[in-house]
């Protein structure tokens, strides 16, 4: 099955879309900050990316930009954003310019959806 790299900071929500996604066949790597997420996804280069924007030490709009502009792998896999905050500058700038496959609000969005948008931009 493919991997997934889950960048969240918080323990209990990594914790949680790690056994998600591995009850779900996947392998997974996790990444607790912004640069640990960029150093993370370079180096193993997952075959998708869930990754949250409140992230300390670099956001995720900036993790994005620095995956996007990585190189080929980068420009093309695909990255899944989630937040709790509403739709602000930052996030439609990094929207617009660096084209995250999908994005959730996670209060309200179900475990099950983000497993089952991962699995459908895989099959694509």
């Amino acid at each position: 099955m493919a991997n997934v790299l889950i960048v969240e900071d918080e323990e209990g929500l990594l914790q949680m879309y790690k056994e998600k996604f591995e009850f779900e066949g996947f392998d997974v790597l996790g990444a607790h900050d912004g640069k640990e997420g960029v150093e993370v996804a370079l180096e193993e280069k997952p075959d998708v990316i869930v990754l949250d924007i409140l992230l300390p030490k670099k956001k995720g709009t900036k993790v994005l930009k620095e995956v996007r502009e990585s190189g080929r792998w980068g420009g093309e896999v695909p990255v899944v954003m989630l937040t709790n905050l509403d739709t602000n500058d930052d996030i439609l700038d990094a929207v617009a310019k660096y084209e995250p496959s999908y994005y959730f609000i996670k209060s309200n969005t179900e475990l099950d959806d983000i497993t089952d948008k991962v699995k459908e931009l895989l099959n694509k």
